[in-house]
């Protein structure tokens, strides 16, 4: 496991009772990213405030170092990608369970951590959650009956081979995603009917029942895999209230309009994906 970096309040850390944590995985392609990045401090002070331990966490980024010529076909992509997932779930698990381990000396509620990221950190977290509700090898790395309680994903989606199935119903999920995203599919993008990465929409649409937040902004791209940390900080801490903390049974569904875009690309190929990540 990487480093860690934790977030809480001063006047906080002497208290007695226990607080909720927010795991963050950042954004980068799994190619770069930093869990310090300037841009998410704000964010992470935000949340402290609220009254939240806030641990952003170090993964490996496995397609930093590969040679792009590995994964310029659709088989080569897809499999590097999948290994890719796999390792930075493995590497969220391990935070996890640290976070677990002290979660005494930390003061916080091991009942209450909340997976988030951004862009493949979103992913990364969708997928812990994805990999525990179907009873994986994964969900052996942590402990017996373990869930987080929410996941808050910003331009996120799941990998899967075939159309995606849930075991277990999974817990309260907010997914922000705009549907001109080139960079993660916001409905999917699938290798040959097998391996794809199914995105916000996809996944709303099967969880319509189920405890949502789903954020939809019409004409916007991959922006949304940060803004939200910035302009939509108050819709997430409703969230964390109401059906992560409060338990209530709610699937709210915002869509932001902006009537100055009208025409705008959102038909992308798994082929126009893949030229997008290799940028």
């Amino acid at each position: 496991m990487g480093k860690l970096d934790k977030y809480v309040m001063i006047d906080q850390i002497q208290g007695t009772q226990s607080k909720p944590v927010i795991l963050f995985a950042f954004g980068g392609g799994f190619k770069g990213g930093r869990r310090d990045n300037p841009d998410y401090i704000s964010y992470f002070h935000f949340l402290a405030r609220a009254g939240y331990v806030v641990v952003s966490t170090d993964y490996r980024t496995q397609l930093k170092d590969i040679d792009k010529s590995e994964y310029s076909d659709l088989q080569g992509f897809s499999s590097a990608l999948q290994q890719a997932i796999t390792c930075a779930v493995e590497d969220f698990g391990d935070a996890t369970n640290y976070i677990i381990e002290h979660s005494v000396e930390w003061q916080i509620n091991p009942a209450q951590i909340i997976a988030c990221g951004s862009s493949a950190g979103a992913i990364t977290a969708l997928q812990a959650e994805y990999e525990i509700c179907n009873q994986t090898a994964f969900a052996d790395r942590l402990p017996a009956n373990f869930n987080y309680a929410g996941v808050i994903s910003f331009s996120g989606a799941i990998c899967a081979n075939g159309i995606p199935k849930w075991i277990m119903s999974p817990c309260p999920l907010m997914l922000f995603h705009g549907d001109a995203d080139s960079t993660v599919p916001f409905t999917k993008a699938v290798v040959e009917e097998e391996m794809g990465l199914w995105g916000s929409n996809f996944i709303c649409m099967q969880l319509k029942e189920k405890e949502t937040a789903y954020y939809i902004a019409e004409g916007i791209g991959h922006s949304l895999s940060y803004s939200p940390m910035k302009d939509n900080r108050h819709d997430i801490l409703s969230f964390l209230n109401r059906l992560v903390l409060g338990k209530e049974k709610r699937c709210i569904t915002t869509v932001e309009k902006n009537p100055e875009i009208s025409r705008y690309k959102s038909d992308f190929t798994i082929e126009d994906y893949i030229r997008e990540n290799m940028r």
